[in-house]
């Protein structure tokens, strides 16, 4: 039963009602005692309402409400054939099947209240938790469209790395650095770019792409700027977007960072992007920027440089369409697995080996690299690569994306039967061996080997 702090006294109004109704009903067209010998009583059905609509508590007030009403200056007098108990149930039976029906069917009204609160609330934890896994969801989408947009903006910046490689073709470092802007101006979708060497304490502009005679950019940088102090003492990647970045500019660009190689960690200049869409400007083209970035301090390390101190990048294997050169392949799997791109560009590497008794002269060369390039061309158009795979180019190796090793597996069984249908009285490719690997990993994991 409810205590006196949940009691609807508005009830309270609906009883004086009803009762003054009643009363008045009986002044005018009845005896004007109350109804006090009717059974049931009209008052009964006052109590019975209250109790179905409000429960226990207010059925009980509106009991003792009733008989109040009832018995006040209405009491008949006790008769001589009466005694002390005949009157007692006289004037109380009523009374007492008003309490007793108040309380059973107010209980039944307040159990089903309680009910319905405990449905309520359970219903108001569901909707919480929809609401939980709602903004879950959201999230969760959020993040896999951020995610979409990383390895896109990876596989992009491979793609393009990958198709300017193939114009290069045993060039100097100057020209490198020309395709490495033309590069940059593609994956940042920039309009002006340059690059500076570091050179005495001072970043020297050494090429630039896009400008114009009258743009206000600076050709040299000195140690006091804020520029060089940011990007080549404290090896920092600035981007307008940064309010303390946008500083540090001063107009001078919307991105700058150290050309810096990834494993020596030993900075050799800066890149810098002056003028490129406001859309886009964001977290996956800063990303590119910065891998780019490390991907031209790896192409000027002492390392790899040529004998005569001039670094030579050779890409293209022969004068033959379409075929890379083994050094490329390395380089290409080298920088997949220093970046971590290996999870972008997900690719797997065939590689054809002929056997070993077989004498390899330039024209069966070509003619290898020739048939093997047009099948997997025929296959499966330009997502491929065809590389040598090694210096003495008695390797064969076709490079795919974004595929699994079994998938692999069933493209190199289907590329065997289609060299065998094309094979000549000179090239039997039904004895050569292949095998299977992931493109940026040292070993093999999986081989196929073909009698």
């Amino acid at each position: 039963m409810k205590n006196l702090k949940n009691l609807k006294f508005y009830f309270l109004i609906e009883v004086i009602l009803l009762l003054a109704s009643v009363l008045a009903v009986d002044s005018y067209f009845f005896a004007g005692d109350r109804f006090w010998g009717v059974h049931p009583h009209p008052f009964f059905f006052i109590v019975l309402l209250v109790s179905v609509q409000y429960g226990a508590a207010e059925g009980l007030a509106s009991a003792l409400i009733a008989t109040a009403t009832l018995m006040t200056g209405n009491l008949p007098e006790q008769t001589f054939s009466e005694n002390s108990y005949d009157y007692i149930f006289l004037i109380g039976h009523q009374p007492v099947i008003w309490i007793v029906s108040s309380v059973i069917l107010g209980g039944f009204r307040d159990r089903y209240i309680e009910e319905r609160k405990v449905l309520q609330k359970k219903w108001a934890q569901s909707m919480r938790q929809v609401e939980i896994f709602s903004k879950a969801c959201e999230i969760s989408d959020i993040e896999r469209k951020r995610l979409e947009t990383h390895v896109s903006g990876q596989s992009s910046f491979l793609l393009s790395l990958h198709q300017t490689a193939w114009n290069l073709d045993a060039v100097g470092t100057e020209q490198v650095l020309d395709n490495i802007l033309e590069i940059a101006q593609r994956v940042t979708k920039s309009k002006k770019c340059s690059w500076y060497i570091l050179d005495n304490s001072a970043l020297e502009s050494n090429s630039q792409l896009g400008w114009e005679m009258d743009d206000p950019y600076t050709r040299m940088f000195t140690a006091l700027s804020p520029l060089f102090e940011q990007v080549i003492r404290h090896k920092r990647f600035l981007s307008i977007t940064n309010p303390e970045d946008e500083e540090i500019f001063q107009g001078q660009g919307m991105l700058a960072g150290p050309i810096i190689h990834p494993g020596t960690n030993k900075v050799y200049g800066m890149l810098k992007i002056e003028q490129m869409d406001f859309l886009s400007l964001n977290v996956q083209s800063v990303q590119t920027f910065k891998q780019l970035c490390k991907w031209l301090g790896t192409l000027l390390d002492p390392g790899s440089a040529s004998n005569d101190d001039t670094m030579v990048v050779k890409v293209k294997a022969s004068n033959h369409k379409g075929v890379f050169s083994n050094n490329y392949f390395e380089q290409l799997s080298e920088f997949l697995t220093l970046h971590n791109f290996k999870e972008a560009f997900d690719g797997q590497s065939i590689i054809l080996r002929p056997p070993t008794d077989f004498i390899l002269n330039e024209e069966l060369q070509h003619e290898i690299q020739t048939t093997i390039n047009e099948t997997m061309q025929t296959l499966l158009g330009k997502e491929t690569s065809f590389f040598d795979g090694k210096k003495d180019n008695s390797e064969f190796i076709v490079v795919i994306a974004h595929i699994s090793l079994e998938q692999a597996k069933e493209i190199s069984v289907k590329l065997m039967q289609s060299l065998t249908d094309r094979q000549s009285d000179k090239v039997n490719f039904s004895k050569f061996s292949v095998s299977i690997k992931s493109v940026g990993e040292n070993s093999a994991q999986g081989s196929i080997l073909q009698k």
